[in-house]
């Protein structure tokens, strides 16, 4: 990972090592943000999560212009220090606040850039992506994005997820395991959206692709079926897929 640092040449403050970054406020909010965010922290001593303080942080981040990266947000969260067993409250604070934001289409992003910078336990995403799209819909994509973009690597993936450990297998359950707790048709549809923007990225039909042989399609058009309520011989009819 990237070490975080101030622009280049920006005189280093006097007063409080502490508290330098209040004189970056203007000249570089997010380096002062993160240094307010080591200051007056989310988790508070006795290991609860401030939620309104949070909220507050996330407000800031969470609007245009408000981090310059995606990586801004791995050293955001190093700087929160989260334990593990809070994560998926901070995650699902990001997704309440991200996805009722200006910028709700940058939220997968972010999501995938703290797991693939190992700073959150996928468990932690799904446990948080589960509680707020429980019984509902995705209308704004975040979860086909999220998934599109941790699909593993491969010579037909290659903007995935390149992890020792992490495989069609790991990627399926984690994605089952999401759409499960929507209402049957949105799990359709965003598995749908999942397979199409897969297809689509790759240049080339999922049976042409490395990653999905024989029994993957076979798997993935039983749950396009259950959660459509389809037979296998209606299912062609229902999705522009070629999935055998």
């Amino acid at each position: 990972m990237d070490s975080f640092s101030p622009a280049p040449e920006s005189p280093q403050p006097e007063g409080s090592p502490g508290e330098s970054w209040k004189e970056f406020s203007d000249v570089d909010p997010v380096y002062a943000l993160i240094g307010e965010l080591g200051s007056n922290k989310v988790i508070r001593e006795s290991g609860t999560v401030d939620d309104d303080l949070l909220k507050h942080y996330l407000a800031r981040l969470l609007r245009p212009g408000g981090t310059r990266k995606l990586k801004d947000w791995v050293e955001v969260w190093a700087t929160m220090n989260i334990p593990i067993d809070k994560q998926h409250e901070v995650l699902l604070a990001i997704l309440e606040v991200g996805l009722a934001s200006e910028v709700a289409d940058t939220v997968p992003e972010i999501l995938a850039e703290l797991m693939k910078g190992h700073r959150v336990k996928n468990k932690a995403i799904e446990e948080a992506m589960t509680t707020i799209f429980e019984y509902g819909s995705d209308e704004q994509g975040c979860i086909a994005r999220f998934f599109h973009l941790i699909f593993p690597k491969s010579p037909t993936s290659d903007w995935g997820w390149a992890r020792v450990g992490w495989n069609w297998n790991q990627w399926w359950g984690a994605t089952e395991r999401v759409l499960n707790c929507l209402d049957s048709n949105s799990a359709f549809e965003v598995l749908r959206s999942i397979l199409t923007s897969i297809e689509t990225e790759s240049g080339t039909y999922l049976p042409h692709q490395q990653m999905w042989c024989d029994a993957r399609l076979a798997i993935v058009r039983s749950a396009l079926c259950k959660y459509g309520g389809l037979t296998e011989d209606e299912l062609p009819a229902a999705v522009d897929l070629l999935l055998s």
